[in-house]
């Protein structure tokens, strides 16, 4: 999270952008393992099979979920209404 806040510092020049952008970073990858390792757990614990939670179910979900995040996290952090 950090060299991407530096890099897009560099390419912005607005350290607003650029921390929305690192903590978007930070918050969508924390969200992509969560979401990989409990997703088929709870699979599990409701006695479904596990590989219905297939990988590109995962990553169709954390893409959605990540571009909500970043927006709102630019949102915050940029003072947008």
């Amino acid at each position: 999270g950090l060299v991407v806040t530096i890099w897009a510092y560099f390419l912005q020049g607005n350290v607003l952008v650029a921390l929305a952008v690192g903590l978007s970073l930070v918050a969508i990858s924390t969200l992509a393992s969560v979401t990989g390792a409990l997703l088929p757990l709870l699979f599990q614990r409701l006695k479904l099979d596990p590989a219905l939670m297939s990988s590109p179910f995962i990553t169709t979900v954390v893409d959605v979920a990540g571009v909500l995040i970043y927006f709102q996290i630019a949102r915050l952090i940029l003072g947008l209404a």
